[in-house]
């Protein structure tokens, strides 16, 4: 994980140096839609619960991003970084992503800050096809009789076949005159 995105932050680095190239604002995108994504990836496996080793190795992962994102000098503290940029610290969002699968997807009470998470309190998620797609037999599910004319519409391509129907929809609308007086009348 660290080898991935230390070399996604120096690719990073040779399109958007911290004084040209990129601005904050599309460095702090870049950041938060594909490294921060990459983080939390698995972390059901591996960060629960988070060592503090694993801790450390994580903010020094986010503080490079954060040094390039707010050109700041690198003798500035990570949780500096952190709050001035209001981005949550990495091993922060990989404990709540951990809870989060463990929970939700694998039903398996969780601990966090002293919070139990236990699965029966949450509704469960929306259950996939339980047959597979091979199996879906199309000509059970289609009906195969005939729709009476009278229930069907008469729309066709954006307009009604019946022209006296459309006047009045355009009457109702207030489009077949140009002007509108102010008493009402037209």
């Amino acid at each position: 994980m660290k080898t991935k995105l230390t070399h996604l932050h120096q690719k990073i680095t040779r399109i958007a140096g911290t004084n040209w190239g990129l601005n904050k604002d599309l460095r702090r995108r870049l950041y938060k839609t594909v490294a921060e994504r990459m983080i939390p990836h698995g972390a059901a496996a591996w960060a629960y619960p988070l060592s503090a080793r694993q801790s450390r190795l994580l903010n020094s992962i986010q503080r490079k991003f954060l040094l390039n994102i707010t050109g700041a000098y690198s003798t500035t503290p990570t949780a500096a970084l952190q709050v001035i940029e209001g981005i949550i610290p990495l091993h922060i969002k990989a404990e709540q992503e951990a809870v989060y699968v463990r929970t939700a997807r694998l039903r398996k009470t969780s601990n966090y800050n002293n919070i139990n998470f236990n699965p029966n309190n949450y509704e469960d998620g929306t259950i996939s096809t339980k047959f597979h797609p091979a199996i879906f037999q199309l000509e059970d599910r289609i009906s195969k009789k005939a729709i009476p004319s009278s229930t069907r519409s008469q729309y066709l391509h954006g307009r009604f076949k019946d022209r006296r129907q459309n006047r009045q929809r355009l009457l109702c609308h207030g489009r077949r005159h140009n002007k509108i007086r102010m008493d009402g009348a037209t």
